[in-house]
């Protein structure tokens, strides 16, 4: 029993490790501002599938080198590209020369640190945690934490330091 308790915590330890050498850093060609607002066009743009160009291949394999189900789509010159690495959820975008703009990782709630769960959990007490990510771009990282509770759910967009951005329910 002790020798199966430590073979999975040194299988989740390992696995962490692998996540965070999947971290490349975020390019700082573009400002916050200008980032959000390229994020906007390629929203708002309809997005189709795509062979991306062989440079933006070799970045996306050096920056993830363990993605597999690798997909692509491309709006108003941003790529999206979904993957997943270890049974986690990606989403990353790149612009046309290969600029990493932004980063979203499926997360779980026992991952998220202390200052983001206790700023949405005092914002909706005995809500349950649904659906979680962590985004990175530009400067900045983001926590978009879906909580439900009954037949009410609130999306949340969440800062590092506990500040909540946005609010939407569904219900």
């Amino acid at each position: 029993m002790k020798t199966l308790r430590i073979l999975t915590f040194a299988a989740s330890l390992l696995a962490m490790q692998t996540l965070a050498a999947q971290n490349p850093a975020i390019s700082t060609v573009y400002s916050d501002v200008e980032i959000a607002r390229m994020m906007e066009q390629f929203r708002a743009a309809k997005s189709h599938d795509v062979i991306p160009p062989s440079n933006l291949q070799q970045k996306f394999h050096a920056d993830f080198p363990n993605a597999r189900d690798v997909d692509w789509e491309v709006a108003n010159e941003i790529y999206e590209v979904e993957f997943e690495i270890r049974y986690r959820d990606f989403k990353v975008f790149y612009d046309k020369n290969g600029n990493l703009l932004m980063v979203v990782e499926e997360f779980r709630s026992w991952e998220l640190p202390a200052v983001v769960k206790n700023a949405a959990e005092a914002k909706y007490p005995n809500s349950k945690f649904d659906d979680i990510a962590k985004i990175r771009r530009g400067t900045e990282t983001l926590y978009k934490v879906e909580m439900g509770k009954r037949d009410v759910e609130v999306k949340l967009l969440i800062k590092s330091d506990g500040t909540v951005l946005n609010e939407r329910f569904d219900y």
